[in-house]
């Protein structure tokens, strides 16, 4: 650390010993085409005293102004411009002390050509060094170049050409930008052409043989963006994206190169809110999840712990995915207040010991049978699980005088034509029914099919395509809402501090995606064709499933929340009474494991479950 910091005290030494020659080098050039005429027996060794002055006026300039904390190789044309300036008036303030205090025998001609001229002198030498530090990190010595073809010829493209030329690890070499801004045709971005626009990025990949493509458009509608990359993947298996980061400790924009994903093909931004704004309300609370070794669960775990609780209760039957989540709180060195406890949410009476151990505060039901075919076959266990577990967390909710509870709930509970989504439909019906005159505040969240989550299609396609394919589509229009983890869990989260009691949360999750481009999206991100390389074979829809999802049951009763991207719904209020003696007769059919009258006591307490929407 001290010889790298001795080197970089010498490179600035280096810069003001280049400053300090071009300036005495350029005083004496001037002289002398000006003509150099001294009077007789004027001593010569002034004027070199008046060169060498020169400089020392114009480092101290320098100095004053900070001028020498500027990094070379990332000068722009403001720091251009304020060197000049500064360069400027330090030596039209040297002329005027050489003229006025010491008498020198210098003209005006002289003043200016040596102002202009060693001001301009100093400039190059910068900008020479920009142009060769550029140059020697262009290309990576042992690496075949890669043929670049930019999408974009704006601001981002600068960007993303001045990055690769400081930093060019995978020798790219750009040959072209298209562009839709007519006045770019034909002309050059730095020294990149601009070739044509985007409807010939098919046209000029193949043309140019192209190995990578550089989408480097920022400010662009998801829906345009969506369109461009799905043609980008199509004709080119390396795509990157040039995207926008905002930076929250400065507030301003800036860029960054990254490999494009499945989410970039969703053809939306991903909601994510301010936890730390929307979770104060788990601050110094005892917080219990259930099912918090899911895919849903753990994710809330994660960032329920950064709103620091008091305590956090990580309940699941699987202790394989609660291990692992233990594990990664420990190598974080993050887990003094966690407590990990194995259990179903079937087992009331351990779930009563555990409320009477810990006494959560808030509740996060994530627990479920959440698999629509295995559901279908198993109607009973659907119940067990879903419905069951559910009556007895709320149950203790209320024995226990519990803060709020959130219930995680899914778009196939609306108009449901499976049996899970049926029995999470009973579980938002009794949510409605325990929340009127109770004190605990209670809620569900309603959202779509989470991106990589277990048993979600995208791990299945991944899984295909390692296997060679084909690939699997029940049906060629299928379509579903998509979203990420980490927007599922923020949601969940904010639905906890807007609820005010007995409302369901539902996320804008934009337009809803076909599983088939969602298939070949795969395919191309993974650097093949779809339907030459991989296969997509249509399997027909499965027991329970529908063509299309839907997130809200009546648009009219839809209200909007402190967030533009979410909303809520009221509903008339559940008769708590009859509604849990049907539950109860449920439930008895179910631990009877009677799967007809377990189908026949779903639709008696949800009348819009029809399995044959589903066809």
């Amino acid at each position: 650390m001290k010889n790298l910091s001795f080197f970089k005290k010498l490179k600035r030494y280096l810069v003001v010993f280049s400053d300090a020659f071009i300036c005495i080098i350029a005083f004496l050039l001037f002289f002398h085409i000006e003509g150099g005429d001294l009077p007789y027996g004027y001593p010569y060794i002034n004027i070199i005293m008046a060169a060498v002055l020169s400089s020392l006026v114009l480092i101290a300039g320098f100095f004053l102004f900070n001028a020498y904390s500027l990094v070379w190789r990332y000068l722009n044309m403001r720091n251009m411009f304020f060197i000049s300036i500064i360069a400027f008036i330090s030596l039209c303030v040297n002329c005027l002390m050489d003229i006025f205090l010491l008498k020198l025998p210098l003209d005006s001609g002289f003043c200016g050509f040596f102002i202009c001229g060693a001001t301009l002198a100093i400039l190059l030498s910068r900008i020479a060094y920009c142009y060769l530090f550029e140059n020697k990190h262009t290309y990576t010595s042992g690496k075949a170049a890669k043929r670049l073809l930019i999408i974009g010829g704006g601001d981002a493209a600068v960007f993303a050409l001045k990055e690769l030329r400081q930093n060019n690890k995978e020798n790219y070499v750009a040959v072209g930008i298209l562009d839709d801004d007519m006045s770019k045709q034909n002309r050059f971005v730095w020294d990149v052409r601009v070739l044509g626009n985007t409807n010939m990025i098919e046209k000029f990949t193949k043309e140019y043989s192209i190995d990578t493509i550089l989408f480097a458009i920022v400010n662009i509608s998801e829906e345009r963006k969506k369109q461009l990359l799905a043609r980008c993947t199509a004709v080119c298996r390396d795509v990157i994206i040039l995207e926008s980061i905002f930076d929250k400790l400065f507030s301003k924009e800036r860029l960054e190169i990254k490999k494009i994903t499945m989410q970039d093909l969703l053809g939306r931004k991903s909601v994510l809110l301010h936890t730390e704004y929307y979770g104060k309300y788990l601050t110094d609370k005892v917080v219990l999840v259930t099912g918090g070794g899911g895919s849903i669960g753990s994710e809330l775990c994660v960032q329920i712990k950064a709103c620091r609780p008091k305590m956090l209760i990580i309940l699941d039957i699987y202790e394989n995915n609660v291990y692992d989540l233990q594990q990664s709180f420990k190598d974080s060195n993050d887990f003094s207040d966690i407590r990990v406890e194995i259990a179903s949410v079937r087992d009331k009476q351990k779930l009563d010991m555990l409320f009477s151990k810990y006494r959560p505060q808030i509740i996060f039901h994530a627990a479920a049978h959440k698999h629509v075919p295995l559901m279908e076959t198993n109607p009973e266990e659907a119940v067990k699980n879903n419905v069951c577990g559910t009556l007895n967390v709320l149950t203790l909710c209320e024995k226990y005088s519990v803060e709020r509870f959130i219930l995680i709930s899914t778009d196939k509970a609306v108009n449901p034509t499976s049996v899970m989504g049926a029995t999470k439909r009973i579980c938002e019906k009794m949510m409605i029914a325990f929340s009127y005159g109770s004190n605990t505040v209670y809620s569900a969240v309603r959202f779509g099919n989470v991106l990589g989550s277990n048993g979600s299609v995208v791990p299945i396609f991944e899984r295909q395509l390692q296997n060679g394919g084909p690939l699997t589509v029940t049906h060629p229009e299928v379509t579903r809402y998509f979203m990420t983890v980490q927007e599922a869990v923020c949601l969940v989260i904010a639905a906890g501090s807007m609820a005010d009691g007995g409302e369901i949360f539902v996320l804008n999750m934009g337009k809803p995606v076909k599983i088939n481009d969602l298939a070949e999206n795969i395919i191309r991100l993974s650097g093949k064709v779809p339907y030459v390389d991989v296969d997509i074979k249509y399997i027909g829809l499965r027991p329970g499933e529908k063509l299309y999802e839907e997130l809200l049951i009546d648009t009219q009763k839809l209200k909007g929340t402190g967030h533009k991207k979410i909303f809520k719904e009221h509903f008339i209020p559940e008769n708590k009474t009859s509604l849990l003696e049907c539950v109860d007769k449920l439930i008895y059919a179910a631990n009877g494991n009677e799967s007809d009258k377990v189908r026949d006591l779903i639709k008696e307490i949800v009348p819009e479950y029809n399995r044959s929407n589903g066809r």
